[in-house]
């Protein structure tokens, strides 16, 4: 049982006494919303599949004055993500913080998917966060309160400009289970909400716009003129799970500099 998780990395702040699960949290969108919950006071599980990335982040949680475990999640396994909601209360008693961040895209033309493949996006995307709030609804029932904001996407609301069809559908599911969780929960104090990055400058987004020109054009699509960073979904995150957004139920709060405008 973890004995400082009230203490947090300045010992107060809007997370303060408060334990999370970020999944997904060894890189990107994940890892930079732990390290601001944990800056924020909160105690925080640092789920991934990548051991190694998990306990780099723990470690800079840790070297912060916070406090932070790493557990490995597949969350295409039922039972490994059933495994990681007990894991996390045996180590800091009841989550009061979920975010269902961890996801994959698999891109094929819609006529090409196999169905193991249509089958994995979903079971990682969509059927994962779903056991996820599961793993943490007794707790958070019990104490009547808790935070849980999912990871969604622009696509959840548009095509995505290359063929992921499967990623697509999975978003707007994640949008859709996060609107009829809200209205299921709101009355005995748990929040659910979501957010939806647009382009975000992630190791993979790097990757793909790999020349200065390709940099260029997709910038000069965005209204902020700029690629998103995780930080900026990271702070939108942490707003979800703090006192300012108390009356706020079943949203997906778009972070894309203005990139749906269009």
């Amino acid at each position: 049982m973890n004995t400082v998780r009230a203490s947090g990395i300045h010992g107060g702040g809007i997370h303060a006494g408060r334990a999370a699960i970020v999944t997904g949290a060894g890189s990107g969108i994940g890892r930079a919303t732990a390290l601001l919950l944990a800056e924020r006071g909160a105690s925080v599980v640092v789920a991934d599949l990548d051991a190694a990335a998990a306990e780099t982040v723990v470690a800079e949680i840790t070297a912060a004055g916070g406090d932070a475990r790493a557990i490995i999640v597949d969350m295409a396994d039922p039972a490994s993500v059933a495994a990681l909601g007990v894991e996390a209360a045996e180590w800091a008693g009841t989550i009061d913080i979920l975010v269902n961040n961890a996801g994959i895209a698999i891109a094929r033309p819609l006529g090409e998917y196999t169905v193991d493949e249509w089958d994995l996006q979903l079971a990682v995307n969509l059927r994962g966060p779903l056991l996820a709030m599961q793993a943490v609804l007794p707790g958070m029932r019990a104490v009547g309160e808790g935070w849980i904001v999912n990871v969604a996407s622009t696509s959840a609301f548009v095509s995505s400009t290359q063929p992921v069809a499967a990623y697509d559908v999975s978003k707007a599911g994640i949008r859709q289970l996060t609107v009829s969780a809200a209205a299921e929960l709101a009355g005995e104090g748990i929040h659910v909400n979501a957010v939806a990055p647009g382009t975000i400058a992630t190791t993979l987004t790097r990757d793909l716009l790999d020349s200065p020109e390709k940099l260029a054009g997709a910038e000069a699509k965005i209204p902020a003129l700029r690629l998103g960073e995780p930080e900026d979904v990271a702070g939108a995150i942490s707003f979800l799970c703090s006192p300012a957004a108390d009356y706020v139920h079943g949203h997906t709060l778009v972070v894309d500099g203005g990139w749906l405008l269009r």
